[in-house]
């Protein structure tokens, strides 16, 4: 999609003539002589054209174009379409996405088009982002998402104006050509409109020899038609985003591991530490995390009603729940949906790496707070352990862990649950069996009578093959001869792609009773309420995290409603 502007207009205009005075080119185009000039002189010095300035006051200074420059064309890979849809930030469309079935690859191919300048606009973007560099300097790190905003309003207000004043555009042109520049200058490029993909999960660069690679949630890893031009762009952007956050990537420090303000997560290695070339490797946070009723649709089919309102009940009446998983199986994901489930008037203190839980904003006493890496002298960490000791003073209710890692942040975990409160994280584990085992045995080695303080572990699984997430077993922890067992609830038959209830709880209600008063009978019936009104919302599309956020609110404060309004079929628009 090639951007045209005034200048493009000229060069045509001084093509057709050969050569052409300032003034009659300003006439032509109803533009400023001054202007004209402005642009004749930047493209003299990218060797585009020539300009004259005759001795004889009488005659008109005068330019004529020496190198015709052909508009860059980004190969598309052929192939029959499978997916279509455009890309949007804050209200700006970066590009669009076509997804192909491509028969050279035998797979599907990411197929991006953007927006791109003609050689001789670029000419003109290059030359103003040298003049804006010099007037507003980059700062080193934006703490918060004020300064984000405030700086990204005043570069561009910058950029803007000038663009404005010199080439006058209409307004869709000027956005995208503001946006260009932004993106390049302080932002990733090309890899900005990528970032603005809410259907992708990483974004990785091999090298400047290959595509760039994408993971998109419904399609797996994807080659692209983005390539990187050198492998200094590469390491630019590396130090760049380093730059943002403080910290450094260089031949002596050639591994970077860093939080961006967005929450997402980067990885940067130089070379010859990756002996092929520069590496980034973005993680995207979700701007539109998953929740409870994401995971029983049919088309996502990861769990069941029951099962999820097995999960629904346990936060209600404050159990403890462990989410496991391997790599990329939906472990944050599950732990998000479940913390949405928590009263409106709970407290919440959430502890992560990065910022990945996102709760609805029904519930207002939540404290997110993350960690923080050492500076390049060692000094400022702030680690999971420092924020969990510090969150027992805050009076929590809930406290949400993003993974448990060492021996002592699951000792003060465990030690939490010990004291009262209600305790939810996360753990590397691929079976409910191999959780137990990572619990009690070195390195971690939290005693046995601890773990049993555990009620729930939910296991989260991701088919690679398939490219699709599933819960893999639903267990409690029960009290064993030799010491915690798991009392498997539900599980997930891989060949007929179903789960089957293996037996039905009994430590879990037996706690409940205990606590609540609930008898089984009772406590059963509710989970069966609660499958209903989570079928109910799913049918409804209420999905989202704040349309989830409101179905508790109101459940909460008036459950029969809610009941009555899933048991009639009722509009939510009669209820909400």
């Amino acid at each position: 999609m090639a951007i045209e502007t005034k200048i493009d207009d000229m060069v045509r205009f001084i093509q057709q003539k050969g050569k052409a005075n300032f003034r009659d080119i300003a006439r032509n185009l109803s533009w400023s002589e001054q202007a004209v000039e402005k642009v004749a002189l930047i493209l003299e010095k990218a060797g585009m054209a020539k300009t004259h300035y005759p001795l004889n006051m009488v005659e008109r200074p005068w330019m004529s174009i020496i190198a015709v420059q052909p508009a860059k064309e980004r190969v598309q890979a052929p192939g029959k379409q499978l997916d279509a849809y455009g890309i949007a930030v804050k209200g700006h469309v970066l590009g669009s996405v076509t997804i192909v079935d491509s028969e050279a690859e035998k797979r599907p191919v990411y197929n991006i088009l953007l927006p791109e300048a003609t050689p001789y606009t670029r000419a003109y973007l290059e030359h103003l982002k040298e003049d804006v560099s010099r007037k507003l300097a980059v700062a080193e790190e934006e703490k918060g998402t004020e300064d984000v905003d405030k700086n990204f309003l005043i570069r561009h207000e910058a950029i803007s104006g000038a663009i404005a004043k010199d080439l006058g555009p209409d307004d869709k042109t000027l956005d995208t050509l503001t946006d260009i520049t932004l993106h390049e200058m302080y932002g990733l490029g090309e890899l900005e409109a990528l970032i603005g993909d809410t259907n992708l999960e990483e974004i990785v660069i091999n090298s400047a020899a290959v595509p760039v690679a994408v993971y998109s949630r419904k399609r797996g890893w994807l080659k692209t038609n983005v390539t990187m031009a050198s492998e200094s762009d590469i390491e630019n952007y590396a130090q760049q985003i380093a730059r943002k956050v403080g910290r450094q990537i260089s031949t002596l420090n050639p591994v970077l591991d860093a939080h961006l303000g967005t929450g997402d997560r980067v990885n940067a290695t130089l070379y010859p530490i990756s002996s092929h070339g520069n590496t980034i490797t973005l993680r995207l946070f979700a701007r539109n995390p998953w929740t409870i009723v994401s995971f029983i649709k049919p088309e996502v089919n990861a769990m069941t009603p029951d099962m999820a309102a097995l999960l629904w009940q346990a936060m209600q009446y404050e159990m403890n729940v462990l989410v496991a998983g391997g790599t990329a199986s939906g472990k944050t994901s599950a732990l998000n949906g479940l913390v949405a489930l928590v009263q409106p008037f709970q407290r919440i203190l959430t502890i992560e790496d990065t910022r990945e839980l996102m709760l609805p904003t029904y519930q207002w006493n939540w404290i997110p707070m993350i960690t923080r890496l050492p500076n390049p002298e060692g000094l400022g960490e702030v680690t999971m352990l420092d924020l969990l000791v510090n969150a027992l003073r805050m009076r929590p209710d809930r406290i949400v862990m993003g993974e448990i890692r060492r021996k002592r942040e699951a000792e003060v975990l465990f030690e939490a649950m010990h004291t009262g409160h209600s305790v939810y994280s996360t753990m590397h584990a691929d079976t409910g069996a191999q959780v137990l085992k990572r619990l009690v045995e070195p390195p971690i080695e939290v005693p046995a009578a601890e773990v049993e303080d555990l009620h729930l572990v939910l296991v989260q699984f991701r088919d690679r093959r398939k490219n699709v997430r599933r819960t893999l077993e639903l267990s409690e922890v029960v009290s064993g001869a030799s010491g915690p067992e798991l009392n498997h609830l539900y599980s997930w038959k891989a060949r007929s792609d179903t789960f089957q209830l293996l037996r039905p709880p009994h430590r879990y209600l037996e706690e409940l009773n205990l606590h609540t008063g609930l008898t089984e009978s009772e406590a059963l019936e509710d989970q069966k309420g609660k499958a209903a009104i989570l079928t109910w919302m799913e049918k409804n599309r209420l999905e989202n995290i704040e349309d989830v956020g409101r179905v508790m609110k109101i459940y909460y404060s008036d459950p029969d409603s809610i009941t009555q309004a899933a048991e009639k079929g009722t509009a939510p628009s009669k209820v909400l």
